[in-house]
């Protein structure tokens, strides 16, 4: 699969994520939509097992990308389904998007997610993960302690899809905006905030990705192991920016190893039972 860009991109957007969600059900879930404020956007989408479930079970955070401009929970559906059949909890939060607000309001949408998810899920381990520009939302949260989540501590690792990490000066016009105050940019780059006692970091990118190139990926994880910290990275051949999220898809999972190489990554950091056998039909 190729950039969706133009009308590929629309089509991606309007039509592709449609399809995907239609068959993404392999497992009974019961989704409960909570709000964390007052606006139409500042709502999540919990996904829980239809039946009885571990009390330990994690919980993953998943934030999509859209450049900050763009996306909805309900479309990333399929993402939650793959997760769930490996043994967590799910939770795909909206935010509010520009130009109605800028970068601030957008990461204060993802930090009032997170601790309302912090507080409700007891003492369970959570993961935060997400791709594009929910990447480097979740990025953010994980490693700049500046955001005060309630039970850090149970924040157990960060899973980042296709993320930009290091990317001023901003290569698009509308960066300078979305960022803007010039005093604030530097707040939104996640290698600004490495440290040693961060969750371990997972980051995974595919080769051919030419709207976030993986030397973003490369770039935090260095940055991330000379602070003293965990990081790791996979890079897949042949995979663009969509497609490593597209991997989680039903129709997609069994061909390639980015769910199984996410579903190890959690068993490892929480101790979970956590099964990558789910996404191999």
């Amino acid at each position: 699969m190729t950039e969706p860009t133009g009308r590929r991109a629309h089509w991606w957007q309007n039509v592709g994520l449609a399809l995907i969600n239609l068959i993404a059900r392999s497992v009974r879930s019961q989704v409960e939509t909570i709000a964390f404020g007052e606006d139409a956007r500042q709502q999540l989408d919990w996904y829980r097992p239809a039946e009885s479930a571990p009390t330990d079970r994690p919980v993953v955070i998943f934030f999509y990308g859209g450049n900050w401009q763009s996306g909805r929970r309900q479309d990333y559906r399929f993402v939650a389904d793959t997760l769930m059949t490996q043994g967590v909890d799910v939770v795909v939060p909206d935010y509010r998007l520009f130009p109605a607000v800028g970068f601030s309001e957008i990461l204060a949408d993802t930090v009032a997610a997170v601790r309302l998810v912090m507080t409700r899920s007891a003492d369970r381990p959570v993961i935060l993960m997400g791709h594009s520009a929910g990447a480097q939302l979740a990025a953010l949260v994980a490693l700049n302690v500046a955001h005060e989540i309630p039970d850090r501590h149970r924040i157990l690792g960060f899973v980042g899809l296709a993320g930009p990490y290091d990317f001023y000066p901003f290569t698009e016009d509308s960066h300078w905006q979305i960022f803007a105050p010039v005093a604030e940019y530097p707040q939104s780059q996640p290698v600004n905030f490495v440290r040693a006692d961060a969750p371990p970091l997972y980051l995974l990118h595919g080769a051919e990705d030419r709207r976030v190139r993986r030397g973003h990926s490369k770039s935090l994880m260095e940055k991330q192991q000379q602070a003293g910290g965990r990081a790791s990275r996979e890079v897949y051949p042949g995979m663009g920016h969509a497609d490593i999220v597209v991997a989680f898809s039903r129709l997609h999972r069994a061909r390639h190893t980015v769910a199984a190489d996410v579903a190890r990554f959690i068993a490892q950091t929480t101790g979970a039972r956590v099964s990558a056998s789910g996404v191999d039909d």
